[in-house]
């Protein structure tokens, strides 16, 4: 039972990237695997205290708060640098954006272009909206590797509404060569 205790309390000593004491077993040396004397380490008062406040923890905090599904920790610059949290407001932002032309897109090019639809290329934001590319079948062929695919650019306002399209190209479906 004593061995146990040592064993669970021996704690590699160097610091991580992020200023955290390392969470891996120490070895003799009381380095882990991936440390060694050469990396920062934590001192013994930092030790005690971590220890201490880790016990206050455990005894104050009796029930673990629940997490929703995909949280992550914040790191140590998007505590300092707001603009590092907005970043990722934006990102989600334009992922819906996308998902919102793509839909869009993809329930009106056949109707709008008079061909059935295959698929869609390409969706990019553009100065006055988006852009996004679609491929429709202009002809049906047996095998449908000699099918005829039309290339379309289609032009959508910032609230996905269509402005315009075009033919880029067209091309057999089993022609890869001009894609390669």
């Amino acid at each position: 039972m004593a061995e146990a205790d040592t064993h669970s309390q021996e704690q590699c000593r160097a610091r991580t990237e992020d200023g955290e004491r390392c969470s891996r077993p120490a070895q003799d040396d009381g380095f882990c695997y991936q440390h060694d004397e050469s990396d920062p380490t934590v001192s013994d008062s930092q030790t005690a205290e971590a220890e201490e406040q880790a016990d206050e923890q455990g005894e104050s905090d009796d029930v673990e708060q629940p997490r929703s599904r995909g949280t992550t920790t914040m790191t140590a610059e998007e505590k300092t640098d707001p603009d590092a949290v907005d970043a990722d407001v934006d990102a989600e932002e334009e992922i819906a954006g996308i998902l919102a032309v793509r839909e869009t897109v993809q329930s009106t090019a056949g109707q709008l272009i008079g061909h059935e639809f295959d698929g869609v290329s390409e969706i990019s934001p553009t100065d006055e909206g988006w852009r996004a590319v679609v491929e429709v079948v202009e002809r049906r062929a047996v095998p449908d590797t000699q099918d005829i695919i039309g290339r379309y650019e289609i032009e959508l306002d910032p609230s996905a509404t269509v402005h315009g399209y075009r033919r880029v190209d067209r091309y057999r479906r089993g022609d890869t060569a001009q894609f390669e």
